[in-house]
């Protein structure tokens, strides 16, 4: 007889972490999804003899290198949360460039369409509480809340005011006057990706995560990308995964830990110390900018 195996396994997903809430993501026939497309090097910025506050922020948090729209291997659909800057100042480069499906909550779609000058016809309205059966996956769409920090603290932008056409766009180079402050802040969507092989990936941004919770534990993700917002403890954190079920967890938006410094790994090993400590069978994760990751299915001697 041959020898037996000692270990095999099989790749259920690639994925690479680039920007805020941008992941690249490569399915197991090749076809890719890009989330949230955001890439910025504050180059419009840092020519400025001086900064207001909001820039000064804006490229401590948000100004990366390294990367650039040509290094994508492909965007064949575009899923976009909500319209802020932060979320699609590139989805108009990555149409030109891959001619991919853009899918964004119906609420926004016809104004992302104009500021990115993305054809009509390429863009896919969202509507939550609705299940789309594409070609390559399966996409279920849930209600969100933005996590609106401004508006806790009591600084509300209306829309007569003077820069509300303008705000959080500028900043990232997106043509103005528009309107994807408001529309971001008002339509903003969490979703369930499920592959062919039943593999399933839950994006959850909003703060509205104990609802969110009830929608798809029961649809058991394999993976959750998740909302690490600045005030969660890694105890909060860690106890999200679990409330969820899932086995691995990767964060969105944590570019944020630059506003105050925070060491991320350290933050991480917090994390997956709650979650031994709990005798939780899963571990959070956080991915170095730009280097490609595989998810497996695996099994190995002992």
């Amino acid at each position: 007889m041959s020898d037996y195996v000692e270990s095999v396994q099989s790749e259920a997903l690639r994925i690479r972490w680039i920007s805020v809430q941008c992941y690249e993501m490569v399915l197991p026939n090749g076809k890719t999804i890009v989330t949230d497309p955001f890439y910025w090097e504050g180059d419009n910025l840092k020519g400025l003899e001086t900064l207001d506050k909001r820039q000064e922020n804006s490229l401590k948090v948000y100004a990366q290198t390294g990367f650039s729209v040509d290094d994508f291997t492909g965007a064949d659909y575009i899923l976009i949360s909500h319209v802020h800057g932060d979320h699609m100042n590139i989805a108009g480069d990555l149409w030109n460039k891959f001619y991919g499906r853009v899918l964004v909550p119906a609420g926004a779609a016809e104004e992302l369409a104009r500021v990115e000058d993305i054809p009509y016809g390429a863009i896919m309205p969202l509507y939550p509480g609705n299940t789309y059966y594409l070609d390559d996956f399966t996409l279920t769409v849930y209600p969100g809340a933005h996590d609106n920090r401004a508006f806790r603290e009591g600084r509300f932008l209306r829309p007569s005011d003077r820069d509300s056409a303008y705000a959080g766009s500028e900043v990232f180079g997106i043509p103005g006057p528009n309107s994807c402050s408001g529309l971001g802040n008002m339509f903003c969507f969490n979703f369930l990706i499920e592959t062919p092989q039943n593999y399933r990936i839950d994006f959850s941004a909003g703060r509205d995560y104990p609802d969110h919770v009830r929608h798809v534990r029961d649809k058991a993700p394999n993976l959750m990308l998740r909302h690490r917002i600045r005030s969660y403890t890694p105890e909060e954190y860690a106890r999200q995964m679990e409330a969820m079920g899932a086995q691995l967890m990767m964060p969105l938006h944590h570019n944020n830990a630059r506003a105050k410094g925070e060491d991320l790994n350290e933050y991480f090993g917090r994390v997956n110390g709650v979650l031994k400590a709990d005798g939780y069978p899963g571990v959070a994760f956080n991915p170095k900018p730009y280097q490609w990751y595989s998810i497996c299915n695996s099994i190995s001697a002992a």
